[in-house]
């Protein structure tokens, strides 16, 4: 699965580094009033700086780990069509990990980010052995996230009230986790 700093999930999806050249995509898929609602870090609007700050950020982590922490999904002609990544948990919880991903609008309910999703986590836990757990803290008005991590395999553990914050506002998450000893599905 993995070449260089790419994964390769299929001929035509594929994680690899982000690259100069997607900062217009970057513009036009992140200015996406359901992926502005359903994620924590996407500014909206998404201006061209924005996507050079992000751009900015990839680019030293890369070049401070050897490989991506924050990947691009790649499709047909290796064009941007979303993102997937983690927090780098360190210290006491190294053991643990949370991810997040977005997709390209046109591209939802495909089956794509199934693959992406599955593909990466078992990438994480073959890359990393200390770690343990792999986290996903949901919106509950983002059941399509939680229907896809199910599918996968990770398992509900549960609901936290007020646990992320968003310009002053409090947000319940949906908590879900899948485990090293747990085979991610298709």
């Amino acid at each position: 699965m993995e070449n260089f700093n790419n994964l390769i999930i299929e001929p035509n999806l594929i994680l690899s580094s982000f690259k100069e050249g997607d900062k217009p995509l970057l513009c036009q898929y992140l200015n996406d009033a359901e992926l502005y609602r359903n994620t924590l870090m996407v500014p909206n609007p998404y201006t061209d700086v924005d996507a050079a700050n992000w751009l900015d950020l990839t680019f030293k982590e890369l070049e401070e780990h050897g490989h991506p922490i924050n990947w691009a999904i790649r499709g047909e002609n290796d064009e941007l069509i979303g993102g997937i990544g983690c927090f780098l948990a360190g210290g006491k919880n190294y053991h643990a990990d949370e991810i997040g991903y977005w997709l390209a609008k046109p591209l939802r309910g495909k089956g794509i980010m199934s693959k992406v999703v599955r593909s990466y986590c078992n990438y994480l836990f073959e890359s990393r052995p200390d770690l343990a757990r792999i986290e996903a803290k949901v919106f509950p008005f983002n059941p399509a996230s939680v229907r896809l991590l199910e599918k996968i395999g990770f398992e509900r553990e549960g609901y936290a009230k007020k646990l992320k914050q968003k310009k002053g506002e409090y947000l319940d998450c949906v908590l879900l986790a899948c485990f090293r000893d747990t085979l991610l599905l298709n």
